[in-house]
């Protein structure tokens, strides 16, 4: 038995159940995730003054950031997709496995950069979400998820030692 390729599975696969559940949840709640985005660009916690000036509810903001959200959660998909791959690809030579590790590792990665750039840039630098109550919270649980996804990825790029 492999356990490090089988780990590398394991791990790209929970990403994209992570993903899939996550996606539906938002597009079954499209609304929900619109009003969530706007409270937070709106600076609605913000008290009076505090931060620079650019709070909006312009709604090509509100989309930008729904989309930018959704888009993260089909990265993490892909990454299980890229699971899948591997697990297809579990007694295959090295080469092989190493091609479908691509997919996973590409998945992972973007699902980080998406979730750090959409949470911690934009949403807690730019528009203050720390002050939109609840909102809070989804940006810490997204700092960790973003974490947890660049570990993955640096872990699913490191060579298999066979």
């Amino acid at each position: 038995m492999n356990w490090l390729r089988l780990t590398k599975i394991v791990l790209a696969l929970s990403i994209g159940v992570w993903g899939l559940t996550g996606l539906m949840g938002n597009l079954f709640a499209i609304a929900d995730v619109y009003s969530d985005v706007e409270g937070i660009t709106s600076k609605a916690g913000a008290p009076s003054g505090e931060g620079p000036p650019w709070e909006t509810t312009n709604p090509i903001i509100v989309w930008a950031g729904v989309i930018a959200i959704i888009l993260g959660k089909v990265a993490a998909v892909i990454c299980g997709w890229g699971g899948i791959v591997m697990a297809r690809r579990f007694n295959a030579p090295a080469d092989q496995f190493k091609d479908a590790k691509k997919i996973a590792y590409i998945g992972s990665a973007l699902a980080f950069a998406l979730g750090f750039i959409t949470f911690t840039i934009f949403a807690e630098s730019i528009f203050f979400m720390f002050y939109a109550g609840g909102a809070a919270a989804a940006g810490e649980l997204a700092f960790r998820f973003s974490a947890s996804f660049a570990l993955v990825a640096l872990f699913i790029a490191q060579d298999d030692f066979e």
